[in-house]
């Protein structure tokens, strides 16, 4: 019996094909493998399904997602049933945030093999990548892997399609570079902001609040404020470090986001004497207005895009 447990969902898929594979030739899996989400079917089909014995000798292989996801009474019962004996089946659950606190849990600590698959952070998403990369016969140099995080955000699963795509576009070169990834990985939502923010810091207004409509048919208005803000912090951070720090200060000062220095160089360069406090202070008030006012988000997201450009396009934030 198999239990995994976290966020990282094709790591879950990944180790259940694994599971499968091991367990049933694909000639059986028509009638062999049953596959179940707990919140549709409920506790008493998920009981009768690992309760049944294969059709024809050999194995049956039982997968239920979202066990979290059934009610407390429901999640008893199946402790119950797994603390009696284990299964004529193959089971394996899957859940994404199992209450820790439940009997539940500490069954399955018993009883089954337990992998959890938690959330990966930026050095997890990069040691990742590496590693697949090897698995397609490539080389992902450490700046690329940073910037394709950077780009196609914290999703391993978006990660892994772009690897692909990447792999295939360098073609027969062993190596994955940073230029590859800045042009051909899909931008995400990161670089739309690094496009507004260019946008903002050249005068643009117009196009800068056509990047502000592209983001917010994909982005919470809150969490865009969030974006923009971080990316200000990166302008501020590039701004003290100044145009000769050595590579070494730019990694420790910017982390994951140290492949951007001479683009952040750049654009700072374009926004002149540009007052950064200010334009935080922008953004704390557009914040500020969307958890607390009824205006809509779009308005307030267009006034402070407005007031960026307006702090940031002309020396010392004055207007000509």
């Amino acid at each position: 019996m198999f239990a995994f447990l976290g966020e990282e969902d094709l790591l879950v898929e990944e180790a259940i094909a694994q599971v499968v594979d091991a367990h049933l030739p694909p000639e059986e899996r028509t009638l062999g493998l049953d596959r179940l989400y707990a919140d549709e079917v409920g506790i008493d089909e998920i009981l009768v399904r690992a309760d049944t014995l294969p059709f024809f000798g050999g194995e049956r292989v039982v997968v239920v997602r979202n066990v979290d996801r059934l009610p407390a009474a429901s999640q008893d019962r199946l402790a119950a049933y797994l603390e009696a004996g284990p299964p004529p089946t193959v089971l394996v659950l899957t859940a994404t945030a199992l209450d820790r606190r439940r009997r539940l849990y500490a069954v399955l600590r018993r009883v089954a093999e337990v992998r959890e698959f938690g959330r990966m952070d930026t050095k997890g998403l990069v040691r990742e990548l590496t590693r697949r990369a090897q698995g397609l016969g490539k080389r992902l140099a450490p700046e690329a892997a940073q910037a394709l995080v950077g780009r196609a955000g914290p999703s391993l699963r978006a990660l892994v399609h772009e690897l692909g795509k990447l792999a295939a576009y360098v073609g027969d070169r062993a190596e994955i570079g940073l230029e590859d990834v800045l042009e051909a990985a899909t931008s995400g939502a990161e670089v739309s902001v690094f496009r507004l923010v260019d946008a903002i810091a050249e005068g643009d207004t117009p196009q800068a609040l056509r990047w502000l409509n592209s983001l917010l048919t994909t982005e919470h208005p809150v969490g865009l404020v969030a974006l923009i803000a971080s990316h200000f912090r990166a302008l501020l951070v590039t701004q003290a470090l100044g145009c000769r720090a050595s590579p070494e200060r730019v990694r420790a000062a910017l982390g994951n986001r140290a492949w951007q220095y001479r683009h952040y160089l750049a654009q700072l360069d374009r926004m002149g004497d540009a007052d950064l406090p200010a334009a935080f202070e922008a953004l704390r008030e557009a914040d500020l207005a969307l958890k607390t006012t009824t205006l809509p988000p779009r308005v307030v997201l267009e006034r402070l895009v407005v007031r960026l450009g307006r702090l940031t396009s002309w020396p010392s934030g004055s207007p000509a």
